[in-house]
């Protein structure tokens, strides 16, 4: 599941986001069975083929800017939206069917 707890925690998008993507690659902290298991990236679906935004993604454009003002730059948040398992990015960590988390990257 996909949330953002605060307004510091929103995923700040380049490109596209506004008005015209329908998928977010989102970093976020990975918790599982109450864990923090550290950040980990997901793709993440946030409008349907005709571009409607999915229930519990908002999306904000994030104004004017000085340069490069056609990109849609957007702000995403997200309110508890699921995500199948299998949308992590998982090359360095993963969770299994079974609800287990894994990585072979060391804690430093």
């Amino acid at each position: 599941m996909v949330n953002t707890p605060s307004v510091l925690a929103q995923k700040y998008w380049i490109s596209n986001g506004f008005k015209h993507a329908n998928h977010a690659l989102v970093f976020g902290q990975t918790i599982v069975d109450g864990k923090n298991e550290g950040v980990n990236a997901f793709m993440v679906p946030i409008r349907d083929a005709n571009l409607k935004v999915f229930p519990g993604v908002k999306v904000n454009d994030m104004g004017v800017k000085f340069g490069m003002n056609g990109v849609d730059n957007a702000a995403l948040k997200f309110n508890n939206v699921r995500i199948p398992r299998i949308n992590m990015m998982n090359r360095y960590g993963d969770v299994n069917e079974q609800g287990v988390f894994s990585s072979d990257v060391k804690n430093i």
